[in-house]
C-alpha cells in the first residue's frame, strides 16, 4: 500500500477516528517516506482534544480503525507524550493527515 493509498484510507474513516477525540493525526517513519517495506508498519501521531478523557483503549481503538482500513499494522504515539528529544529529528518524515 502506497502512502497515498494509506492517506486516504484514514481520511476515509477521519469521522469515526476524531470520535474517539483525536484532533489532529500524521503519519511519521517509513511510511511517510518512500523507504518502506512490504512489512511495514505505519507509525501515527495524534493529538488530543483538551477537554476530552483519552485513553489507552482509546489509542487502541485509532489503531484498530487504520488497521482494518489498510490491512497494515498500526503503532500510535499521543504529541504531548513524544520524547523531545526525538521530536526535531522526526519533522522532516511527519505528513499531516487531517
Amino acid at each position: 500500500m502506497t502512502r497515498d493509498q494509506i492517506i486516504a484510507a484514514i481520511r476515509e474513516n477521519a469521522d469515526a477516528i476524531k470520535g474517539k477525540g483525536v484532533s489532529k493525526l500524521a503519519i511519521l517513519g517509513s511510511r511517510a517516506g518512500e523507504d518502506y517495506r512490504a512489512a511495514s508498519d505505519i507509525d501515527i501521531l495524534v493529538e488530543v482534544e483538551p477537554d476530552t478523557t483519552f485513553s489507552l483503549l482509546n489509542l487502541i481503538d485509532v489503531e484498530h480503525i487504520i488497521e482494518d482500513a489498510t490491512g497494515l499494522q498500526t503503532q500510535a504515539t499521543v504529541r504531548r507524550s513524544m520524547d523531545p528529544r526525538f521530536a526535531p529529528h522526526s519533522a522532516d518524515d511527519i505528513v499531516e493527515i487531517f
